[in-house]
């Protein structure tokens, strides 16, 4: 099993408040759980690297649009910056998306990330933490074929797709 994630929880050590909603999304054409995260005020702003330059991703008004979708293996993160204009879509590649006994939608990460920025480029990352969780026997051989698999499998589908992800953001945005 890979990394555990609750849906609308916060827990990084720069976010000074936030504002988290979460809702069923059901009658969107893709049933599941969304969540509105409203970064509210950080500590310092967080910068990541992509293909050699820095893009802030946490700032203070930023906020994040999260959709965990029933019955697939992926959860989606889409940030925005404080003038609702689209950072990335962030895709997780997971072994499994649920609810616990205390109705708290989560998913279990397995490491391998796929990054789509608003130009249409996809990058891969984290395959090197995927490796590592094999060689460690954090996951089964089953955990890291799945995770490629389905990896595979969205961006042959085209939801990797700049169009198709600012139609689904605008539609779960709506939900709040």
């Amino acid at each position: 099993m890979g990394r555990r994630k609750y849906l609308g929880r916060y827990d990084k050590d720069f976010i000074e408040s936030i504002i988290s909603q979460i809702t069923r999304t059901d009658g969107t054409g893709l049933d599941g759980y969304a969540a509105l995260i409203q970064i509210q005020k950080v500590k310092h702003p967080v910068f990541v690297e992509a293909n050699s330059s820095k893009i802030c991703i946490a700032d203070d008004d930023y906020s994040e649009l999260i959709f965990l979708p029933d019955n697939e293996n992926w959860q989606l993160t889409a940030i925005y910056d404080n003038h609702g204009k689209i950072i990335e879509w962030y895709f997780d590649i997971t072994s499994k998306n649920a609810v616990d006994e205390d109705g708290n939608p989560y998913c279990d990460d397995l490491y391998l990330d796929a990054a789509l920025m608003p130009d249409g480029r996809v990058l891969i990352l984290d395959e090197d933490q995927l490796t590592n969780a094999l060689s460690s026997g954090s996951i089964s051989q089953q955990d890291f074929d799945m995770a490629h698999g389905v990896m595979k499998r969205l961006i042959d589908d085209k939801i990797i797709d700049v169009a198709y992800l600012e139609e689904l953001c605008a539609q779960l945005m709506g939900l709040f």
